[in-house]
Order: structure tokens, then C-alpha cells, then sequence
């Protein structure tokens, strides 16, 4: 009889293990643990580890924080066993299930180095292992602040915050766990965070006065009009449409197609479906992300304009005030206060004070009778 990984027997008739048809249940750890207990009739449990998003660089410095690594593997336990210590990192801190998988967290950006991506760790031991490194911060040069990184996830490698090559005031979006955030070589123009998946990055800007939209999960966001009054649309999410590109005025928020499923259960299998925020058109704030969606970038030196927030995955779009990452999103750069990213993801750079990294975050997935 199969011992298991801890010593323990497995129950009749489950020599070898497969995993179950879906998972179908989720919790989250928040707070490091050494008290867990494995729930009846639960034979593995899916763990997921996100290493805690790096801060931007300091005040009045440029480059964004990166985004948190990540790991994940499948591990054979029995009803009441109490699992090993769960460590939840602090922004740039390593998360870990006991010695089984460990996702470092992403470094500071300093001066205008960017901070890079944490890596994952999984025991060889384990089955279905996945690792993936969070995204760099973005480059930037003196007098431009740039995003912070995504993390690593079930999408892949975390998208890299967006780079700011302007000297004045050019702010880049925030990476997303997947698209990178829209880069920013102009003065006053804020470009898009990136959404969930492989390419869907923010939105770059064309004007000074013309911001990029976020990226979905289904495409990319839209570039900055050529025209100083009208924003790039956000990308469109799986059956999700973009937000409208602003003219004149705000860009539209993204939404999300409704579904009853756990939000975490989407991230697992990739079906997070929101769309990005539009990019504002003139002087004007960007549109909330849904989703997996990024936010849409704002004017960057218009006190009263924003960047919007990315959605579940999403990095936030650049502005004056930068937005902030959704979980796994990297913040946008602002020329005041840096965006904050999510859970995970890493801080966007701002002239006045330093985005924060967020968190690490543990999830544990199961199905009863597996």
C-alpha cells in the first residue's frame, strides 16, 4: 500500500494517486500557520504560494518594484492530518508550504533600477509541480516612474511593469500576472496596466494628453489615440467587452461576464474573463479594470486624474494618482503617491512617495473524495 508522502496510508483502492476530475473547493491562507488541519474526506490538496510583491524605489526615484514568484504542487495528506507550517510573506518576503514549495518575493526598485521577480520552488516529491518567476519592475528614467511587476500564477511568468523613458512626466502602468504594463515615452501621458495572460499588456501612450488602455484577458489594451483628446479602448476579457476609450473625458471601466464559480477556481484554470479600463482622452482619470482586466491610464500631471485599478490579475493603469493592482498586479507609476500592487504584485514608482508591495498569499485547493 502506498504510504503517502507524510508516512500515512492512503484510503482502499487509491494506490496511485490522480488528481481529482476538477477542484472544487478553495481556501485561502492569510497568516502564517502551523495549526491547518486536512478536512474529512480529503486525500491531497492542490497548494498554490505567492512570494510578497517588492516595493518601488524610494521617493522621487523611477523604477517599480517586482512581482512575487510563485509555486505550486499537489500533495497527498489524510482526513485530520495537521499540515506543515504555512508562511505568508511580507512585501519582498518568501512564502512557503513547510519545505515543500517556497515562492521568494520580488525585489525594491532602486533609484532607477528596477526590482526584480521572485522565483518558485517545488519538491521534486510532489505531483502536477508548476513554477513560475514574478515580472521585473519597469525601467525608468530620471524624472519618469514606472509599474510595478506582476506575479507569477497559473498564467505563467508575472508581466513586467511598464517602463518609463521620458525625463519630465511619463508614468508606466503596472504588469499583470501575465501582460506587461504599457510603456510611457511622452510628457503627461499615463499608459495601461497589463491583464491576465501571456501578451495581453496595457496600452501605450501616443500624446501627452492621450492615455493607453488596460489589457484583458482575451487582448491587449488599445495605444493612446494619435488625437490628444481620445484614449486607447481597454482589451476585451473571454466574452467580456473592453472599456471604452475616453473621449474627451474618462475612460470607460472594463467588465466582467458573470459566472457563480470562486474566483480563485478561475485564476487555477485560467478562465478569468474581465476585460481592461479604457485610457482617459485629454486631461482625465482611466477606467477600472474587470476581472483579470488591467486599468486604463490616466493623465499623469492633472492632479485630479487617476489611473485606474486593475481587476483580479490585473495591473493598475499610470496617472497623476497611480491605480492599484488587483491580486497578482503591479501598481501603476503616478507623479505623486506610487500605486500600491495586490497581493503578490509589485509597487509602482511616484515622485512624492513609494508604492507598496503587497503581500505573499498561500491557497489551498481540494475535492472531497479525492
Amino acid at each position: 500500500m502506498n504510504q503517502g508522502m507524510y508516512g500515512y496510508g492512503l484510503p482502499p483502492n487509491y494506490a496511485t494517486r490522480v488528481a481529482p476530475p476538477k477542484w472544487t473547493t478553495v481556501k485561502r491562507i492569510v497568516a502564517t500557520t502551523s495549526t491547518e488541519v486536512v478536512p474529512q474526506n480529503v486525500y491531497q490538496i492542490g497548494v498554490a504560494v505567492f512570494g510578497g510583491g517588492g516595493n518601488s524605489a524610494s521617493a522621487g526615484a523611477g523604477a517599480g518594484g517586482g512581482g512575487g514568484g510563485f509555486a505550486f504542487g499537489i500533495v497527498d495528506v489524510i482526513p485530520g492530518q495537521t499540515l506543515p507550517t504555512i508562511t505568508i510573506g511580507a512585501a519582498s518576503g518568501t512564502s512557503s508550504f513547510g519545505t515543500l514549495l517556497t515562492a521568494t518575493g520580488g525585489t525594491a526598485g532602486s533609484g532607477t533600477t528596477p526590482g526584480t521577480g521572485g522565483s518558485g520552488t517545488a519538491s521534486v516529491t510532489l505531483r502536477g509541480a508548476l513554477t513560475y518567476s514574478g515580472g521585473s519592475g519597469g525601467n525608468a528614467t530620471t524624472g519618469g516612474t514606472s509599474g510595478g511587476g506582476g506575479a507569477g500564477s497559473f498564467y505563467g511568468t508575472g508581466g513586467a511593469g511598464g517602463a518609463s523613458t521620458d525625463v519630465n512626466s511619463s508614468r508606466g502602468g503596472g504588469g499583470g500576472m501575465g501582460g506587461a504594463g504599457g510603456a510611457s515615452s511622452i510628457d503627461s501621458g499615463g499608459a495601461g496596466g497589463g491583464g491576465a495572460g501571456v501578451g495581453n499588456k496595457g496600452g501605450t501612450t501616443s500624446t501627452a494628453t492621450s492615455s493607453g488602455g488596460g489589457g484583458g484577458t482575451g487582448l491587449p489594451g488599445s495605444n493612446g489615440s494619435a488625437s490628444a483628446t481620445i484614449g486607447g479602448a481597454g482589451g476585451l476579457g473571454l466574452g467580456a467587452i473592453g472599456g471604452a476609450a475616453g473621449v474627451s473625458g474618462a475612460g470607460g471601466a472594463g467588465s466582467s461576464q458573470a459566472t457563480s464559480e470562486n474566483i480563485f477556481i478561475q485564476l487555477l484554470y485560467g478562465t478569468l474573463n474581465g476585460s481592461g479600463g479604457g485610457g482617459a482622452g485629454a486631461s482625465n482619470s482611466g477606467g477600472n479594470g474587470g476581472m483579470g482586466g488591467g486599468g486604463g491610464g490616466g493623465h499623469s500631471t492633472n492632479t485630479s486624474s487617476r489611473g485606474g485599478d486593475g481587476g483580479f490579475g490585473g495591473g493598475g493603469g499610470a496617472g497623476y494618482i497611480g491605480g492599484n493592482g488587483g491580486f497578482g498586479g503591479g501598481g501603476g507609476g503616478n507623479n505623486n503617491g506610487g500605486g500600491s500592487g495586490g497581493v503578490a504584485g509589485g509597487g509602482g514608482a511616484g515622485a512624492a512617495s513609494q508604492g507598496t508591495g503587497g503581500v505573499g498569499a498561500v491557497i489551498l485547493y481540494y475535492t472531497e473524495g479525492y
